[in-house]
């Protein structure tokens, strides 16, 4: 029964994964996607270590895939809508140090 319940909730975690583009932003200590087509940032939970430069402040136009958490108020000072697991990075273009 156990075995059964576990396949079920990794099957509905499967599905809550979506992809995602938009502009990366990180710097020192904070990280966030605003997507493409909606005026919102989304924290960033996840390995983005390969969107990022070596100076490790800058912006990427990235693709990935994740899971997007409940609406509410996160990072820094709470500018963020909402905090985006970040499972897979698909896709990084443009990367941009500080100017």
């Amino acid at each position: 029964m156990l075995a059964i319940f576990l396949a079920a909730t990794a099957v509905a975690a499967a599905e809550d994964q979506s992809a995602y583009a938009g502009e990366y932003f990180y710097n020192f200590e904070f990280a966030y996607l605003t997507p493409d087509g909606i005026d919102e940032r989304w924290c960033i939970k996840g390995d983005m270590s390969r969107a990022e430069r070596p100076d490790r402040w800058g912006t990427s136009r990235v693709v990935v895939e994740g899971t997007l958490g409940p609406e509410g108020h996160y990072g820094n000072l709470g500018v963020c809508e909402r905090i985006l697991t970040v499972t897979r990075l698909v896709k990084v273009v443009n990367m941009r140090g500080r100017e």
